[in-house]
């Protein structure tokens, strides 16, 4: 075991290592085809330097720096919050800070621009602050426990990302200059901003080492901390604000920066450090380096070729293999503990439970004759109408049932409250496929050739994250993390596409924002059909669940073949996250809704969870289609969207009440 652990902190040692390396040398290359000066006069006053050395003191250097603090501060944050909420998957959106902050500018520039005028860091910090505040607040009465706050946050993250596509949909023009914004952009014209940073995350510092101690202690489990005299609730309310804080300030200086604190915080925890304070140091390193090596090659792509791209949406390319080749040489036992610990609420049965498979029928009906036309509100009665609507019916409720049962499947196989269809990667991936075949070779939107990129993508996507987790006997914090490793790749082109404007992109937002638009009653019919097939067959499954959501050793010695029975509920989650994605785009909520909507109504046990779980993101799908045709209308909004707006908002009122 000793050798096996010291092959394993090798790789991640070797990487920081390239990583400085690189940085240093693509640094150096840099200034040596920008500086024709002595070297000397590098910090010379800038009145007494021409015009290109100054461009270098003041754009080059100040970028540079901005890079380091940056990726530093980001994943020094993630580093932080994965310790407050002990997950793993815990990164630098998990608090909803990205998702305020990008709200706050849209929202600001296409109705308010005048506030947009001295810049746009205490726009992007205020919308920050204020999705902090309504995350806190809604874990304040469950005492902040680590799975309250972290799907308070994921909860608002998305739904906040709801609100900024639906004003990116329908005030596209306006928006284009925040959407480059949020790809991030390291460019600066002095050193205001660098040293800005610097004693922001200065002053950060020195608040995080007066927590050290009793996080460290919070690190056993809160009972046990709270018997040792600290005061729990107040350290990791304390905690939480820091990192949102060192995000917040990071996001408003140089826009979203994706990936990076989550590649940077698992190099790091892969690499074996032990205490926080050393991981909050490398952490800080590994993320620096990293964005300054994307950054910096960014650059020479522009010197050479002419070719600018975003920071924020690239930062992926590296950070994704970089993951993945970590991945690849993980030991067969776990490095860190997914699930998130800690003392669970107790949560009462609902009555609502019992009837709530009987509403999914009235939602159908409501769906299927209630309209909203010129005339207003009416119920139809024309069969003609009725044969428009029931495709999209069928497709709603059979995609919002693959993807519920797929939440189901992971959170009860991962033990992580987090555990999501897109955190497959299979999602993404197959709305990249999709897009290359409009973007790269013309195909038409909804065609069928338009379904073979994406069906083969995905699969490409299942292929990869089956090889390089062949050797760690699929284990699913492993699983989840390549997958999350390759959605940023796909994430990172589809948002580099999208920061350049193409007019196809355009076109493509409805389909990526999840839309039953262009379904027809053949293909509506077989997704319904095949929803109710797959759910049948996942439902005998419930006793695996049952058992690996104990231990992986309970469930072997219990004679379940825990390789083979993982290896079977992968499948099946990538099989019906792709078959929804393919149909209705890239939706990223109802999967991860649903199954907590359930245990909320008091569906605790596995068979349970998968029914009610299934009928609820049916009759989710099935409202949210329904609304986005007939509030805005004649517009449409997207189902996906919807669902996001309406599913959150019950979401969050649960939560506030349990």
């Amino acid at each position: 075991m000793v050798g096996q652990k010291v092959f394993f902190r090798r790789p991640a040692w070797a990487l920081m290592l390239i990583l400085a390396a690189l940085a240093l040398l693509s640094g150096l290359w840099i200034l040596k085809l920008q500086w024709v000066w002595p070297w000397a006069q590098l910090f010379a006053a800038p009145d007494t330097l021409p015009l290109d050395a100054l461009a270098v003191q003041q754009n080059t250097l100040p970028r540079m720096a901005m890079a380091l603090l940056a990726g530093g501060g980001l994943a020094a944050a993630t580093m932080l919050m994965q310790q407050v909420l002990r997950n793993p998957l815990a990164a630098d959106s998990t608090l909803a800070v990205a998702g305020g902050a990008q709200l706050a500018l849209l929202a600001a520039g296409v109705f308010f621009p005048a506030l947009l005028l001295h810049g746009t860091f205490a726009v992007a910090f205020a919308g920050a602050a204020a999705a902090l505040s309504a995350v806190l607040a809604l874990s304040a009465r469950r005492e902040m426990m680590p799975v309250t706050v972290v799907l308070a946050g994921l909860v608002m993250s998305l739904y906040l990302g709801s609100v900024s596509g639906m004003i990116t949909l329908f005030y596209g023009e306006e928006a284009r200059a925040v959407m480059q914004w949020g790809s991030g952009s390291l460019v600066q014209d002095s050193w205001h901003d660098s040293l800005g940073l610097l004693w922001r995350l200065l002053a950060a510092g020195a608040v995080s080492a007066l927590l050290l101690k009793p996080l460290n202690i919070m690190g056993l489990s809160d009972d046990q901390a709270a018997a040792l005299g600290v005061p729990v609730k107040a350290v990791r309310t304390a905690a939480l604000a820091l990192a949102a804080f060192v995000c917040a300030t990071v996001v408003g200086m140089v826009g979203m920066m994706g990936f990076v604190g989550l590649a940077a915080a698992a190099a790091v925890r892969q690499a074996g450090v032990r205490t926080l304070a050393a991981r909050l140091a490398a952490s800080f390193a590994a993320g620096g380096l990293m964005l300054l090596v994307t950054d910096n090659a960014l650059v020479l792509l522009e010197h050479y070729r002419g070719i600018a791209l975003p920071a924020g949406a690239l930062t992926a390319l590296i950070g994704a293999p970089l993951l993945l080749w970590l991945m690849a040489r993980m030991p067969a036992r776990p490095a860190f503990q997914t699930a998130s610990g800690g003392k669970t609420a107790a949560l009462r049965a609902s009555p609502w439970l019992r009837y709530s498979p009987a509403l999914l029928l009235p939602a159908a009906a409501l769906a299927l004759l209630a309209g909203n036309g010129e005339q207003g509100w009416h119920i139809d009665t024309d069969p003609a109408v009725w044969a428009l609507r029931y495709p999209r019916l069928l497709l709603a409720a059979g995609c919002g049932m693959m993807l519920a049962t797929v939440g189901v499947l992971l959170q009860r196989l991962a033990q992580n409250p987090m555990a999501s269809p897109e955190l497959l990667g299979i999602s993404s991936a197959t709305a990249l496929g999709a897009m290359t075949a409009v973007m790269i070779f013309g195909v038409t939107s909804g065609s069928v050739l338009f379904w073979l990129a994406g069906g083969a993508a995905a699969l490409l996507a299942l292929g990869l994250m089956m090889w390089f987790n062949r050797k760690n006997g699929l284990q699913p914090e492993k699983v989840l993390l390549t997958g999350m490793a390759l959605a940023a790749l796909s994430d990172a082109a589809i948002r580099t596409w999208s920061a350049l404007g193409d007019y196809r992109t355009q076109q493509l937002l409805i389909w990526l924002s999840g839309s039953t638009y262009h379904t027809t009653p053949l293909l509506s019919a077989a997704v319904a059909v095949s929803a109710c097939l797959l759910l049948a067959a996942v439902l005998p499954l419930a006793k695996w669940l049952a058992l690996l959501s104990l231990d992986s050793v309970v469930a072997q010695s219990a004679g379940l073949n825990v390789k083979r029975a993982r290896l079977v509920l992968i499948l099946l989650s990538a099989v019906l996250t792709a078959a929804a994605t393919l149909t209705v785009g890239p939706l990223s909520f109802t999967g991860l809704l649903a199954p907590h909507l359930a245990a909320m109504l008091g569906a605790r046990l596995p068979k349970q969870q998968l029914l009610y779980a299934a009928l609820l993101g049916a009759l989710m799908m099935v409202l949210a289609d329904w609304l986005g045709r007939q509030l805005a209308f004649p517009y449409e909004i997207p189902a996906g969207l919807m669902a996001t707006l309406i599913g959150g908002a019950y979401f969050m009122v649960l939560v506030r009440k349990l």
